[in-house]
């Protein structure tokens, strides 16, 4: 099967978009599928190195921090994928490459399918809109870019529930995002932990609380160093893993704190780099509550650290409290929560062992495109009647007869 992945976003970027479609991508290769990828380039011009198209884009960094945004000139490049003839196209995004694969949906009539990855109302603040407003017009776009779609496919119960909410008739299809588990299981040598932990300045006598993930607003660390500031006696280094449009804020927020000292922010870290940053940690904390599936979760159970999140719908069969990891609705229960782990030392293995289990089970990358693969074929075999829109066929029109424009 040929299959056209398209994604906004693609490596070197680090983001969980990007590993899903990784991930997927290495396992639908090793399947025997021919597998290309569509994305956006970092700059106005476009290129295609083997199996990767980089269309040009602008930045848009004042709608979104790292946001890129489709440039017109980059026909070349989408005729060659148009020619190719892909059977299936998957969209990883709702944005610009969702334009570009409507337009080889209109050219070839191929089915489509996409993975609803975002939950855009956390974000609407970037906007400066409302919620109520942000609401009505995510909604509205949501449900138009649906009716393009064969299936959708959501990481978790709660995507699926928004989606039902916005009155989305595509049929949905709940498929957590795999991972490649054995990349965080294994545990990096004494070596490589030592040097990370000496370029950092992390004590080995102190506990290691780490949040791994983009410093943004949605993000809510503030909660975390607002929360882990009560603790004043603690022995312990808050180490902040990654980078984003808050981080300056944090680290502003963190030295005015009593924290000040034991905040530890490393910036990004390089990909391969990052399983040895759940393993110098001794408990991953999150405070989030606007992720879809949130494979940070997942990586840090698969390298077998004690977690303690926020409860969130995301986490329904990911995390039962006290048992695989912890969770907390208030600050009350933080603190309470936080006094049972590092009081209970002893329960670490357990909690640990079962965190991998639970991983195991749901969460392999090999599950994940197992699942992907018949979705697909379903969607070939029962693909949406297809009917050329007017401007698909202005636009086919204009390629052929008016290729200057």
């Amino acid at each position: 099967m040929r299959i056209l992945l398209c994604t906004d976003r693609y490596l070197p970027a680090v983001s969980g978009v990007v590993t899903s479609v990784v991930t997927l991508q290495h396992r639908l290769e090793a399947a025997g599928h021919e597998v290309r990828i569509l994305t956006l380039s970092d700059d106005f011009s476009s290129s295609r190195e083997g199996a990767v198209t980089r269309l040009g884009s602008y930045g848009a960094g004042a709608v979104y921090p790292e946001v890129r945004i489709k440039h017109p000139t980059a026909r070349l490049h989408l005729d060659e994928l148009i020619a190719w003839h892909p059977d299936i196209i998957h969209c990883n995004t709702e944005f610009s490459t969702f334009w570009y694969a409507k337009r080889i949906y209109h050219a070839i009539g191929c089915p489509m399918v996409m993975t609803y990855h975002t939950d855009y109302e956390d974000y609407v603040h970037y906007l400066n809109l409302t919620p109520r407003i942000g609401r009505l017009v995510i909604k509205a776009y949501i449900r138009h870019v649906s009716k393009y779609m064969s299936a959708i496919i959501c990481p978790s119960v709660k995507t699926a529930r928004r989606l039902s909410s916005y009155g989305v008739k595509a049929p949905v299809h709940i498929i957590p995002t795999g991972l490649d588990l054995e990349r965080f299981k294994r545990r990096p040598s004494n070596e490589e932990l030592a040097s990370i932990m000496a370029r950092h300045k992390i004590r080995a006598d102190l506990t290691r609380l780490v949040f791994i993930g983009r410093l943004g607003k949605e993000k809510k660390i503030d909660e975390l160093i607002r929360l882990l500031s009560k603790r004043k006696e603690e022995d312990f280094q808050l180490i902040i893993v990654g980078d984003g449009p808050d981080k300056s804020s944090l680290e502003e927020l963190a030295a005015g704190s009593p924290l000040a000292g034991r905040v530890i922010f490393t910036g990004m870290v390089p990909q391969d780099q990052v399983p040895a940053y759940y393993h110098i940690a001794d408990v991953f904390l999150s405070a989030s509550t606007s992720e879809t599936q949130g494979l940070t979760y997942m990586e840090a159970m698969a390298a077998g650290r004690v977690l303690l999140c926020r409860e969130d719908p995301c986490l329904d069969g990911v995390i039962d409290d006290g048992h695989n990891g912890f969770t907390y609705s208030e600050d009350e229960a933080f603190q309470e929560r936080l006094d049972h782990i590092l009081g209970h030392r002893e329960e670490w293995k357990d909690i640990s062992a079962r965190a991998v289990e639970r991983v195991d089970q749901r969460f392999g990358a090999h599950v994940f495109a197992a699942s992907v693969i018949r979705l697909y074929n379903d969607a070939v075999r029962t693909k949406l009647p297809y009917k050329p829109l007017g401007p698909a066929l202005f636009y086919h029109w204009t390629r052929a007869h008016l290729p200057w424009i």
